[in-house]
């Protein structure tokens, strides 16, 4: 099956197929009001540890065990374990974005700047001045990261969101701009957090984008201009060395992190495509073979994978990434004109808000992974906001510094 081919067991949405720009922007409509009218609180998958048990479990593996079992349970054991809804700046920051693409409407352009305001009230100050975090600590197999240091694709998703919307000033660019290159750059690449030496593609991608993107402010002095662009396009030829003969992309570089998985692979692709249209780096083939392997081994038909060749498991962050990138192949002329709404209406039924009896995970399994702001909702308006800009009716941007790509990450 050629890549970007949907097949006809696609479930249909509500709307009816194709769907159309107008239906698009009527999805993202509701998901915006369903998450505005809760103040963009809810869980998170990575929720475990912030309640009484999680603080007690102080060794790593004791850590994961509690994290994951909140994260997988049939049932929801956050109100027994008094795991409060959660608000993320990473949430609000990657919605400011979504939002941002539409601000040719003054509805959407309030929702921005709203959402990206508050992205920029939790920008950090004192040791990490500039940087964000995510309010809750992770316990990954990788590596553990406390809630009171920042993370770079936190630090990303609300930067691109105030940026996207105007919302910081020239002082706070600065302080983000060298807290980047300080705290999150090692001489070679960008790190998931200031005490990482672990590669991980889509991290240290998102930090090659931002700091080119940085660069072209026109906020800082020449000489933080010249580093961003040094480490900038030193992390991309890293990553570049890090591509495999066919096509992926592993999660990072110990064998360890060696799968290859969806949502981490389109970020790699969006966030490769920003930097070199930023630094004037010419990486087409690299793309090119990219999403290839993408489409063809991430991808069920229409039905997103959530690990390559591997069975389709349900995600709303990995769904709603594979709506982003399968608008993106469009435009791209990677994919048939039809896959993106194929994609969509093989997705659409679980997200929470979207139609007369829809309810959020259209099975009981792990429903408030469907309910949470950062890894559901925020993700999933920024796909419909950049499909409907793909659409017959919609509006693509035309400069590539406009067009950030946003989706929340773990």
């Amino acid at each position: 099956m050629p890549p970007g081919t949907p097949t006809d067991h696609s479930p249909r949405d509500g709307f009816g197929s194709p769907l159309d720009a107008t239906d698009v922007l009527v999805l993202a409509d509701r998901i915006f009001r369903w998450a505005d009218v809760r103040g963009w609180a809810g869980p998170d998958p990575y929720d475990g540890l912030t309640g009484p048990l999680g603080r007690l479990a102080v060794h790593r593996v004791l850590r994961q065990v509690v994290l994951q079992a909140v994260k997988r349970s049939r049932i929801d054991l956050r109100p027994v374990l008094g795991i409060r809804p959660l608000r993320t700046a990473t949430a609000a920051g990657t919605a400011a974005s979504a939002c941002a693409r539409l601000s040719t409407s003054p509805v959407w352009r309030e929702r921005a700047l709203r959402l990206g305001r508050s992205a920029a009230d939790e920008q950090l100050s004192g040791r990490y001045s500039g940087l964000w975090r995510y309010e809750f600590d992770v316990q990954t197999r990788w590596a553990y990261y406390p809630a009171s240091v920042p993370n770079l694709v936190a630090t990303t998703f609300c930067a691109d969101g105030c940026l996207d919307t105007g919302t910081l000033g020239d002082e706070a660019v600065r302080s983000l701009a060298r807290g980047l290159l300080e705290h999150l750059h090692n001489g070679e690449f960008f790190t998931y957090t200031p005490a990482s030496d672990v590669l991980v593609h889509n991290a240290n991608l998102m930090g090659a984008a931002l700091a080119a993107r940085l660069a072209r402010t026109g906020a800082l002095p020449g000489e933080l201009v010249d580093s961003l662009v040094e480490a900038a396009r030193g992390a991309v030829e890293v990553s570049l060395d890090g591509q495999r003969p066919d096509g992926s992309w592993p999660y990072g570089r110990p064998p360890r992190l060696g799968w290859v998985d969806g949502f981490h692979t389109g970020y790699v692709l969006l966030r490769l495509e920003q930097a070199g249209t930023l630094l004037d780096v010419d990486v087409r083939r690299p793309l090119e073979r990219g999403a290839e392997h993408y489409l063809r081994h991430l991808f069920d038909g229409p039905l997103p994978r959530y690990f390559a060749d591997g069975r389709s498991r349900r995600d709303p962050n990995n769904d709603a990434t594979a709506v982003r990138m399968a608008a993106w192949a469009v435009h791209h002329g990677f994919a048939r004109a039809d896959f993106p709404r194929a994609v969509l209406a093989a997705v659409v039924n679980r997200y929470p808000g979207l139609g007369a009896g829809t309810r959020a995970g259209s099975s009981s399994r792990n429903r408030p992974l469907w309910e949470s702001p950062r890894w559901s909702a925020a993700p999933f308006l920024d796909a419909l906001t950049a499909l409907h800009a793909v659409l017959p009716g919609g509006r693509h941007p035309t400069s590539p510094v406009a067009a950030q790509p946003t989706t929340a990450a773990s």
